[in-house]
């Protein structure tokens, strides 16, 4: 992509703040070097008045103590005497050309004077050395008096140097006040020119563009716009809207032949859905109907009174459990009932397959007493026994061992189901949980287990867990939860 556009802006822009700049950085220049001055002034002007007052003091507290002898006098000279010996660090020590350096080296020596005779006449007074401390003492007042001439003559020197800097800023005043207004009226011409050139450059073909994209917005998509000729970004724009509109009236060609195509799939997708929901409908029926129907119960509930009106227990015991599995079964499954209901039904289809089968296949049942009183979808726990039976024990001779176990776990209620049978390939398993999920019929392979899955994502809505663990020949394990609070 150009960007003829954007490097003529950048380098006009360059050249104006280039220009603004060299005025900024000359003002800044000669402003540093004036406020430079006046800080150097000023923190010198500090540092002499206070060695000024601190020598005043220093001597004050000195008479006092060599006249009085008074301890406090001393604690106060020793005190400001420290103070003038930390300010020496501050002071020039160098032999140097400049006069104002010079004059801070000869302040220095007669501070270190004064310090070294004000010392002297305080030992003297300690040792009552009387023609001693009265020579030391006048030597250090001779001392300060020539500090204080120093500090005068240094205050004068800078105050003089701090107004030959303010007196050559304003002499260069002039110089900089029209050097700035000629450098920032060149800059006003370049800004004004540069921003009539290019706003009629690139607002005319942005305009025709603009309105293009307005006509077809109004539906006007086979609208003609003139040809950009520039090799810029505005060429670059142009040719992509006249990409895009033609890109456009061939969508709509596009689209034009696909909408009858369009509209007789859809009348054949309405016949497969009303196909499909008549499916589902059978498919309920067959699932329903694949238990005897009620003249069945009936039937057994006459033979249930024959088999006890000739004392034949076993037998009235067994067409009793044989109903009441039935008329339990019977019932619609998009109903609620007791935990309690669920493990009674299967207890009593255990006890008929082992009137059935003997010995053949043991089972295990651990109930939580504390889950009988919660609700639970109907038929949920005996289609899984019977999945168990039907394909993991079928072919088991002997032995086989189904384990059953019912429990909740804070809002959980969990069902187990496992046995020790021929287990199921990881394929079967994916399409029992793809159940839950399937639009058609289901299969007939595992149809208990199949019709317990959707039921549960229908009653729960999808917030069921379920779990298979299984591999061949290694039995398999159905873990169902079902959490109380999505429960119709």
């Amino acid at each position: 992509m150009k960007h003829h556009f954007r490097n003529r802006i950048v380098s006009n822009s360059i050249v104006i703040i280039f220009v603004l700049g060299l005025v900024t950085l000359y003002t800044t220049f000669s402003t540093m070097e004036l406020v430079k001055s006046v800080q150097i002034l000023f923190s010198k002007n500090v540092l002499l008045k206070t060695i000024d007052e601190d020598l005043k003091k220093t001597q004050q507290h000195l008479t006092e103590y060599l006249q009085a002898k008074n301890s406090e006098s001393l604690k106060e000279y020793i005190k400001t005497s420290s103070r003038l010996l930390e300010f020496q660090n501050q002071l020039n020590r160098d032999i140097r050309e400049d006069r104002l350096l010079l004059l801070e080296r000869d302040l220095l020596l007669l501070i270190e004077n004064y310090l070294t005779y004000s010392e002297q006449a305080v030992q003297a007074k300690r040792g009552r050395d009387v023609t001693t401390y009265v020579a030391a003492y006048e030597e250090a007042k001779r001392s300060e008096n020539s500090i204080t001439f120093i500090l005068e003559k240094l205050n004068g020197l800078y105050l003089e140097r701090a107004l030959q800097s303010f007196s050559k800023y304003e002499q260069n005043m002039g110089l900089i006040v029209s050097l700035n207004l000629l450098l920032i009226f060149i800059s006003f011409i370049l800004s004004t020119t540069f921003t009539l050139r290019y706003s009629h450059i690139i607002t005319e073909p942005l305009e025709k563009l603009s309105g293009a994209v307005e006509a077809i917005s109004r539906g006007a998509y086979d609208i003609e716009i003139d040809t950009y000729t520039g090799d810029d970004e505005i060429g670059t724009l142009n040719q992509a809207f006249r990409n895009m509109q033609r890109s456009i009236l061939e969508a709509f060609a596009e689209l034009r032949n696909k909408a009858e195509l369009e509209r007789q799939l859809f009348e054949q997708q309405m016949q497969v859905l009303d196909y499909q929901h008549k499916l589902k409908d059978a498919e309920l029926l067959a699932l329903q109907s694949q238990i005897n129907p009620h003249f069945l119960y009936n039937t057994l509930s006459a033979g249930w009174q024959l088999a006890l009106s000739q004392e034949d227990e076993i037998t009235a015991e067994f067409l009793e459990k044989l109903a009441d599995f039935i008329r339990y079964a019977l019932k619609p499954t998009n109903r609620m009932v007791l935990v309690s209901e669920e493990v009674d039904c299967a207890q009593k289809y255990i006890w008929l397959l082992k009137l059935r089968f003997k010995d053949r296949y043991l089972f295990d049942i651990q109930v939580d007493e504390a889950a009988l009183a919660r609700e639970s979808p109907a038929m949920i726990l005996q289609p899984l026994i019977e999945n168990a039976i039907a394909h993991g024990l079928h072919d088991v001779e002997q032995g086989g061992t189904v384990f059953i176990r019912v429990w909740t776990e804070q809002h959980l209620l969990q069902y187990e189901v496992r046995d020790t049978g021929k287990g199921m390939d990881q394929t079967t398993i994916e399409k029992a949980l793809a159940a839950a999920q399937a639009e058609g019929v289901l299969s007939y392979d595992h149809i208990g287990l199949h019709n317990v899955i959707r039921r549960l994502h229908l009653y729960t809505g999808g917030k069921e867990n379920i779990t298979i663990e299984s591999a061949p020949e290694k039995g398999t394990r159905i873990v169902i939860s079902i959490p109380q609070e999505t429960l119709p």
